[in-house]
């Protein structure tokens, strides 16, 4: 991919970058790039979340990195379910 796809959650990702710039590019993505876009997606507080969340990545603790960030070889962990027993 050009240009290579940054590392988010590792070194400084794109915590350089204005949020509001984060939040274009995860609504609109970047053509030619590979990167999506999100906007039909997310719901416009969730895309604020996402550029909130890339701008301060490296500020991210490491045991909630371990839980964003999956090895392609490993499973992720499986999600809770948002029904309750009564529901199923």
């Amino acid at each position: 991919m050009y240009p290579k796809a940054p590392q988010l959650l590792q070194g400084k990702g794109v915590t350089d970058d204005p949020v509001t710039e984060s939040y274009w590019k995860v609504a609109n993505g970047i053509r030619l790039t590979g990167m999506p876009a999100f906007k039909t997606k997310l719901t416009d507080t969730q895309l604020w979340q996402v550029s909130q969340l890339l701008a301060h990545a490296n500020e991210v603790s490491d045991s909630v990195k371990r839980v964003l960030v999956t090895d392609i070889t490993t499973p992720a962990p499986p999600l809770r379910s948002a029904l309750s027993s009564k529901d199923k």
